[in-house]
């Protein structure tokens, strides 16, 4: 795996330690930081008819 992670923004520095603590309250342990951090989006919605076809995707 690739050391320049994107994820590194977020996983390394001083700065971002409140973002590690939002990651560790949800179940990341150390090793997890060490790996990419990889997000999925749904636009599923039953809010307006051209989203509802999503779900099923």
């Amino acid at each position: 795996m690739p050391d320049n992670l994107r994820s590194s923004f977020v996983t390394q520095g001083v700065q971002r330690s409140p973002n590690r603590a939002m990651l560790r309250a949800v179940g990341f342990g150390d090793s997890d930081f060490t790996k990419a951090i990889v997000g999925l989006a749904n636009g599923y919605s039953t809010i307006t008819p051209c989203n509802m076809g999503i779900n099923a995707l």
